[in-house]
């Protein structure tokens, strides 16, 4: 834990002595909890929407050993601040997330929100409840030399499973060979100590400490005003109990009027 704490806070002094860029990743992917942001960790930035209510719903699957669990979301985006989503993580037991997040303040690049993640574990066996609220600010930076859409996370989780229940994360976004791909891929990365859920099937949140990486096509237009977009994540990279493999997929309803974050 003391090596987890002495790497991040490694990062964030290496994040805001760089130099800030422009670039803009094309937001409107979910983290695996169905929340607009990256791997596991949401982002400041709010599903895209507009004067008219955007909508989204995606499925992720997660393969770890000796799990395959299938996670279906919603989302929903309204008035350009606000996200509201549901997500269901089936595997031997169920558990549904239920996220809302408000975007109160917008300035240049720069996006600072509140978050939260409520949480019914195992329901139908021996149901508990679970939340995580946090507060994140998303802004442009570079990681190492690359132009970044960057995330610091910090929040608190109200569960007694938990180790610490004090959260911290960030969370970078890059494109990937952008010459090759056109800026339609991207490479992520996120860390920290907390992970999608309190009882995640991948990314093991008990260890208090992961690292992940993953690819992403950015929305796509398929036809008016509906958008494709996929991930594919590695996660808990360091970590033999929480390593998993990850596959998403998201169809997105944006009005032609929706603005963009």
């Amino acid at each position: 834990m003391k090596k987890t704490n002495g790497f991040i806070l490694t990062a964030i002094i290496f994040t805001l002595l760089v130099p800030v860029s422009t670039f803009a990743a094309s937001a409107g992917n979910a983290t695996l909890g169905g929340v607009n942001g990256y791997l596991v960790i949401p982002s400041a930035e709010p599903v895209y929407s507009g004067t008219d209510t955007t909508v989204a719903t995606g499925y992720s699957a997660i393969v770890s050993s000796g799990t395959f669990a299938n996670i279906p979301y919603f989302q929903m985006g309204f008035s350009g601040n606000y996200e509201v989503g549901i997500a269901t993580d089936i595997a031997d037991t169920t558990d549904i997330l239920i996220n809302a997040k408000w975007r109160f303040s917008k300035s240049g690049n720069t996006s600072m929100a509140l978050g939260t993640v409520a949480q019914i574990l195992d329901v139908g066996s021996n149901t508990t409840f679970a939340d995580q609220i946090y507060f994140a600010t998303t802004f442009n930076s570079t990681f190492i030399d690359w132009p970044s859409k960057t995330t610091i996370l910090a929040g608190y989780t109200f569960d007694n499973s938990l180790n610490s229940d004090i959260n911290f994360g960030m969370a970078f976004e890059t494109p990937f060979f952008k010459d090759t791909f056109k800026e339609k891929v991207n490479f992520l990365i996120d860390f920290g100590n907390v992970s999608y859920s309190t009882k995640p099937n991948g990314g093991n949140a008990e260890n208090r400490g992961m690292v992940n990486v993953g690819l992403r096509l950015v929305p796509v237009q398929f036809l008016k005003s509906v958008y494709v977009s996929a991930d594919l994540r590695a996660l808990d990279l360091f970590d033999d109990s929480g390593r998993a493999l990850s596959a998403a997929v998201a169809i997105s309803f944006r009005p032609s009027n929706s603005i963009v974050n």
